[in-house]
This record gives C-alpha cells, sequence and structure tokens, in this order.
C-alpha cells in the first residue's frame, strides 16, 4: 500500500513529495535537516515512537495516518494522530495534514503529583559532589524513602562504589531509554532497580564506561526526569562539572555530552552549588558559577561549602557571598577519614549519623528532618 500511496501524493499538484523514510534515522534526519510541513505514516511502524512525534510537533510538521488495520489505527489514535482508511482520496489526506493540529507527545509533567528535583553540582576539580549527593539522598530517605539517587555524570560517575554495590544493575543509560519508549514508572523502579541500604534510597547507577553517553538521548533524559518526579518525593541527581553548551558531534541531535547537565539544572527545584572551601575551589567555583547563572534563576541555587576547615568557614562563605551574592546553606567540615572509614565498609552508610551541614541542606531543599535528641527538641533547632 506504501509505494502506491507515495505516487499518488507524489502526484498531487499541491505536494511535494520530498522523502521516503523507512526507518527512524531517516525520519528524524527529514524532520531536522527538511523543512517538513507533514508527515504520512502508512500504518503504525515501531519506529514512529514518542520522541519521533515530539521532535515532529516542535519543528511544526504534522502527522496523519493511513490505515485499514485495526491494531495500526488503535495505535496511531491513542499517540494523537489523525488517521483516515487507505480508499480516501488524496484531497481527503492532503487536506487533513493541512488542518490537522499538532501531534501532543505524550507528557509525564501533566499528572498531578510532581516530586522536587534537585540537582547537585560543582566546578572541576573534586569538589565532593558525589559524596553531598549521596548522604543528602540518604538525609531525604529517612523523612522520605520516596527518594530517588542518579548518578548523572557523563564523564563516569562513581555512586555505586561508593555504595559499596558490586553487583549488575540497570543503568542510567536503560533508565533513559526506557523513559523514552514510556516503558518506565514506579512499577519499573520498584522491579528493576533496588535501594541502597534498608530504607535509603533508590540508585540508578551511572554509566558503566564513559563513553556510553551518546546512548542518552536529550529527549530520554527529560522524560527519565519527568518520570522520576512523578514517582518520587525528592530525585537527587549527581550531575557532571561542565555546564558549557557542548554541540553534539552528530548533525541536528541537539547538545553533546554536557545536555545532561545543562537540562537538569534547567529543569531542577533545586541546585546545590558544591564549593571546595581552598583558594583553587573557590576560583573554580566562581567561575563555574558564571555558566551556572546562564541555565537556571539564582533563587534555585543553594550554595554549600565543603571541606571547610574549622574556624575559617566565616570568612570563606563572607567571600563567596561578596562575589556571587548567595549565602551559605551549609557547611561540611573537612573528615576524610569517615569518608573512608565508610568506603572499607562496603558503603554502610545508611545507619550512620550523618553531618549537621547535610541536615541543614536537606531542610533547605524541603526535606523532613527529625530533631536531635532530647536537648535539640527542647531548644526548637534542628
Amino acid at each position: 500500500m506504501e509505494p502506491a500511496l507515495a505516487v499518488r501524493i507524489g502526484s498531487h499538484p499541491g505536494v511535494e513529495l520530498v522523502m521516503r523514510c523507512l526507518d527512524r534515522v531517516e525520519l528524524l534526519g527529514a524532520i531536522r535537516g527538511l523543512d517538513l510541513d507533514a508527515i504520512v505514516s502508512v500504518g503504525a511502524p515501531t519506529w514512529l515512537d514518542p520522541q519521533t512525534l515530539q521532535e515532529a510537533s516542535e519543528a511544526g510538521v504534522r502527522v496523519v495516518g493511513v490505515s485499514d488495520d485495526p491494531a495500526a489505527v488503535h495505535e496511531l489514535s491513542s499517540r494523537g494522530v489523525t488517521v483516515l482508511d487507505s480508499e480516501r482520496e488524496v484531497d481527503d489526506i492532503v487536506a487533513a495534514f493541512r488542518t490537522q493540529p499538532l501531534t501532543p507527545a505524550a507528557n509525564p509533567e501533566s499528572q498531578s503529583q510532581r516530586g522536587r528535583l534537585i540537582s547537585v553540582w560543582g566546578p572541576k576539580g573534586a569538589p565532593g559532589r558525589t559524596m553531598i549527593a549521596i548522604r543528602l539522598a540518604l538525609q531525604l530517605s529517612r523523612g522520605s524513602p520516596d527518594t530517588l539517587l542518579i548518578d548523572a555524570d557523563p564523564y563516569g560517575g562513581d555512586v555505586l562504589q561508593a555504595f559499596g554495590i558490586i553487583e549488575e544493575l540497570p543503568t542510567v543509560v536503560w533508565a533513559a531509554n526506557a523513559a523514552a519508549k514510556q516503558g518506565f514508572d514506579a512499577q519499573a523502579l520498584a522491579s528493576d532497580l533496588r535501594r541502597a541500604a534498608p530504607g535509603g534510597p533508590v540508585v540508578i547507577p551511572g554509566l558503566p564506561r564513559a563513553e556510553l553517553w551518546a546512548e542518552i538521548s536529550d529527549f530520554g533524559w527529560r522524560r527519565l526526569l519527568s518520570a522520576a518526579q512523578s514517582s518520587f518525593a525528592f530525585t537527587v541527581c549527581d550531575v557532571g562539572f561542565c555546564l558549557e553548551p557542548d554541540p553534539s558531534p552528530y548533525p541536528g541531535a541537539g547538545e553533546g555530552r554536557n545536555r545532561m547537565a545543562r537540562a537538569t539544572a534547567a529543569a531542577a527545584d533545586h541546585i546545590v552549588a558544591v564549593v571546595r572551601a581552598d583558594a583553587l575551589g573557590i576560583k573554580s567555583f566562581l567561575w563555574g558559577f558564571e555558566s551556572l547563572k546562564q541555565i537556571c534563576p539564582e533563587e534555585r541555587v543553594i550554595v554549600v561549602l565543603n571541606r571547610a576547615r574549622r574556624g575559617e568557614e566565616r570568612e570563606v562563605a563572607e567571600l563567596v557571598r561578596r562575589h556571587t551574592g548567595k549565602r551559605v546553606a551549609a557547611v561540611l567540615f573537612d573528615k576524610p577519614q569517615l569518608c573512608l572509614q565508610r568506603l572499607e565498609q562496603n558503603g554502610k552508610w545508611h545507619g550512620a549519623e550523618l553531618p549537621a551541614g547535610i541536615r541543614d541542606l536537606a531542610a533547605a531543599v524541603g526535606g523532613v528532618v527529625p530533631p536531635r535528641g532530647v536537648l535539640s527538641r527542647m531548644g526548637g533547632r534542628r
């Protein structure tokens, strides 16, 4: 049916048939590289997926289906595509894709429940971003068991190593691809992922190899963030250090390796910005903060001072405030031996007492932080 229909449409005086696409790659290339007005889908090919429909809609390209197969008609209709039978005149098909509204792509953000998305970012130079993300997720999970921790560092994450988890688990590549295909929901999380510890956060591990970053599409990553927010009260993302625009090496494919960090910062309810409290750490932070301000509103940024030396925290915090206009919301003191001890204990973080700075940070992002002991409750302090 498709060859005959292509001939009929191509011979219509008001239509220019520019390409007959035989797979998803050709169709996406046509959407991104050609000035299309409409797509006619003969049947419901599996590669006419939500991402393709989303890109078509964003490019102003209308989609009309032609099929006599009840299953294909149902599939296309469920995706918001108007379907005509194959006996219709070409004039009817042309009229349909001239008047058809843009196909709406399914959007998880439309769901009523929406949790908080927290991006944990820090500049280059090992500011301690990953350990802060882990501790924050642990603290939040103590008040809200439905907490998710995502290792989203495209340069190579190490969340699993910090927890001492050695078995193979579904990674962020699987999660993003599943979200792009609308196969990612709370039930999938419960069955395919695991918690870092009893009562701890659910963990989506990072890339098993850094070069696999290209396997995560921008569409899939955004859908993953939306799906996570619809299923969890808190989603903590440990993102990469680079925030600069990074064009993809693939033509028409949007941004490159830094897209996950940039998209997360733009969508996050809170961005935890980590400063390493020494001269080089502060310098790197001030440079990186300029890039961060171009992506997200400053009022969403929560500054954390990490690896501070006792007695110097106020001076460093004032220096950061003077140059950024942001007050430090939490201070974590330099205790490398504590992290080493946890790693030697195979990542047994959950039962450990977390630093007061982490409790302050959890409260700043809206977490439920129980009081510490009788004296703290009497004093009304966290």
